[in-house]
């Protein structure tokens, strides 16, 4: 089953003290997954920084301070408000006791695996090129309310950008900023296909939603 979504993707990447907002165009979503789900968000998802230097001998003095802060965390949380009905999002979750009082039918932990900006400069006839890409990937496993693995997978989107370099390199900024939100536009993508289209997960939520009803009846 092939869904199209809308992925919520609000990228404040601080480059220089910018921030950056990057709405999607993706279709909204349907079908929805009942129940409610406790979403994990491991720390290293909520404070991502990197010091990207230019990889290249042209302008090989340029560094870019990158940090996300939370933006990527939130970009998680708004996607995943879109396949669910209904998602509780914990700091976090190790015993089943407190999962249990909140109802939920299952748990999504969610983990940095790779954030890799990086850019290099070449010089043009007129201008100077910068050529900028990023790789995000994260681990992403779902269980059930017994704590069964449902799902185990890594899900990421890698993007690389052309632009023009600007005098000293000055406008490589930019160009990087473009190819780190465009990877975590596809990295949210991929992540909601992988979990809309688990046919394991839908199969389990729907079971536990049934067996709440009746007994609630």
């Amino acid at each position: 089953m092939n869904l199209k979504f809308l992925t919520f993707i609000c990228s404040l990447v601080l480059v220089y003290g910018w921030a950056y907002c990057v709405p999607s165009t993706a279709s909204p979503a349907v079908n929805k997954i009942p129940g409610t789900v406790i979403l994990v968000i491991d720390g290293n998802v909520k404070n991502v920084s990197r010091d990207v230097k230019a990889t290249s001998y042209f302008c090989i003095w340029q560094k870019f301070p990158v940090t996300l802060d939370s933006s990527l965390a939130l970009s998680v949380k708004k996607t995943t408000d879109v396949i669910f009905e209904n998602v509780v999002e914990q700091g976090n979750l190790s015993t089943k006791d407190p999962f249990l009082q909140m109802g939920g039918q299952g748990i999504i932990y969610v983990k940095l695996n790779r954030f890799y900006p990086k850019i290099s400069f070449s010089r043009g006839f007129w201008s100077v090129h910068a050529n900028a890409s990023c790789d995000i990937v994260l681990d992403v496993t779902v269980k059930d309310c017994n704590y069964k693995n449902l799902l185990t997978t890594t899900v990421g989107g890698s993007r690389s950008v052309d632009g023009d370099g600007g005098a000293f390199c000055g406008n490589g900024t930019n160009v990087l900023l473009e190819a780190i939100s465009l990877a975590m536009r596809e990295t949210m993508e991929r992540y909601a296909e992988k979990l809309s289209n688990s046919e394991t997960i839908r199969t389990s939520f729907k079971q536990m939603t049934v067996t709440e009803r009746e007994i609630e009846e």
